[in-house]
């Protein structure tokens, strides 16, 4: 009975986010993206991923008497087949957690890529900046947003531009941004994420900033540019959202390439991240 219950709920959430989805696609196609709220660029971004998670399992269950068996395995397997719409408090956590560990994963390989071009940078005054910011990243600490911008030229041309990345590189940044590396056309991909995520920052700084997030907000946020935000005061994600909002106001399209590397140039070593890493 329980399991029926759970399906039940979930159902009509999932239901209910599919209809806010169909206005936000009228909305978006009248007045553009840019003009969506914040809480719909985000039901936008992950309800697309819900869609293609859950229908095989609710076509499957449409079928006579399948449901005896989809709904059951469907419960006891509730990452792998079901979207949060039917997953507990305690569950969402510990999933988001488990998919924040797999993205942390890429972030020493995505360093040591970043590293390794060190010496192709020709600009001499350019590469010592740069060797200045893998230092601090080195030392355990994070660089001055001020002194990550000054190398934003690095990531207009060579070597960190994403025409220039090499295979290795391009796939450890899919990695940490949770794209997967079999698709194709990933530097276009890798474009796209750059430019959504700079919307996203757009227009949270249009409505007011990171006091008008909602906890549950400003935690997703957090965790999409590549912090775990488990246990995080809300002072705290604020403060890192803003820094994160001053390099993603100088990034553009040329320099998109420095915010998608920013989960490493601003939270490689965050301590939330290796608790989780290396818990």
């Amino acid at each position: 009975m329980h399991v029926y219950r759970v399906f039940s709920i979930g159902t009509k959430d999932f239901i209910i986010d599919v209809k806010k989805f169909i206005l936000i696609l009228k909305k978006q196609n009248i007045d553009g993206y840019d003009m969506l709220t914040t809480e719909e660029q985000r039901l936008s971004f992950t309800i697309r991923k819900d869609l293609v998670k859950i229908c095989p399992v609710l076509l499957i269950s449409a079928i006579p008497f399948t449901n005896y068996i989809i709904f059951p395995l469907a419960y006891y397997f509730p990452r792998q087949l079901l979207t949060s719409h039917y997953w507990t408090l305690q569950q969402r956590l510990d999933f988001m957690l488990l998919e924040h560990k797999k993205r942390l994963q890429h972030n020493k390989p995505l360093f040591r890529c970043m590293q390794a071009e060190l010496h192709n940078i020709e600009n001499q005054t350019l590469q010592l900046k740069w060797n200045g910011v893998l230092a601090c990243l080195g030392s355990g600490t994070h660089p001055h947003v001020k002194d990550i911008i000054a190398c934003s030229e690095l990531f207009a041309d060579q070597p960190f531009s994403l025409d220039n990345l090499k295979r290795k590189h391009i796939n450890e940044l899919l990695g940490i941004h949770n794209i997967s590396s079999w698709r194709p056309f990933k530097r276009i991909t890798l474009e796209e994420r750059g430019m959504l995520i700079k919307q996203m920052d757009q227009t949270i700084q249009k409505e007011g900033g990171t006091a008008t997030l909602s906890n549950d907000a400003i935690r997703w946020a957090l965790s999409f540019r590549g912090v775990n935000p488990a246990n995080m005061s809300l002072e705290n994600m604020s403060s890192w959202l803003e820094q994160w909002f001053i390099i993603s106001n100088t990034a553009n399209e040329n320099t998109i390439s420095l915010l998608l590397h920013s989960p490493i140039l601003l939270a490689y070593n965050h301590p939330n991240n290796w608790i989780l890493l290396y818990s």
